[in-house]
Order: C-alpha cells, then sequence, then structure tokens
C-alpha cells in the first residue's frame, strides 16, 4: 500500500460507519415513533371502554312514591355514554320520593326525584 492509500484508510472507515450511524438512528427513531403511536391508541381504548354505572327502574312507579330497593336494578354502562344527570348508585335513590311517574326501563335522572 502506498502512503496515500494508508492515509486514507480511515476516511474509508468513517465513510462506512455513517449509513450505518444513520440507519441505526431511522431505525430507532421508527420505533420510538410505533410505540408512542401504539400507547396513545391504548390510552384512547381506555378511555372509551370504561364503565359506570346507571340505575334503572324495574317497574312502573307512579308519583310522589317511596322507591325501594325491589324498584331498582344497577347496570354497568359505557362512561362516555352517561350523561351527568343520572343517578349512578341505587343507594342514591332508595327511601327518596319520585317527583314525577318513572316508567318500566327507564333510567334514573336527578330531577326525578324529590328533594
Amino acid at each position: 500500500m502506498t502512503d496515500m492509500q494508508e492515509a486514507l484508510k480511515p476516511i474509508k472507515y468513517f465513510l462506512f460507519l455513517i449509513p450505518i450511524a444513520m440507519g441505526a438512528g431511522y431505525y430507532a427513531g421508527n420505533e420510538i415513533a410505533v410505540s408512542e403511536v401504539a400507547m396513545h391508541k391504548a390510552e384512547k381504548l381506555e378511555v372509551n371502554t370504561a364503565q359506570g354505572t346507571v340505575v334503572r327502574v324495574l317497574q312502573n312507579v307512579p308519583p310522589n312514591t317511596v322507591i325501594d330497593s325491589a324498584m331498582l336494578q344497577e347496570q354497568k354502562a359505557f362512561s362516555n355514554r352517561i350523561e351527568p344527570d343520572l343517578v349512578n348508585s341505587g343507594d342514591l335513590v332508595v327511601g327518596k320520593r319520585t317527583k314525577f311517574g318513572l316508567n318500566k326501563g327507564q333510567l334514573v335522572v336527578v330531577d326525578d326525584l324529590a328533594k
């Protein structure tokens, strides 16, 4: 080998390593992006599938009637489908009077109960 070739040997290695380093950086960045997208999808799925409780009436209840636990049923529902004014526990309803009549299958709303 000539002196010129010996002098260029480190540069050849360096030029060989640059594309490898760039490829590794691209691959690592892509993996990070894919994992972040998967994490956001999991968070969104968790929010959309979270469940809460609603209270459903099992029989027709006339106005001004004291509600007992036999008249009610607690059901699970997706949290993003539950309105804020719906009662979320049967314990909040039992022993209270109805302001209006309640129909069988109706979800109990806070305004349906007398204060």
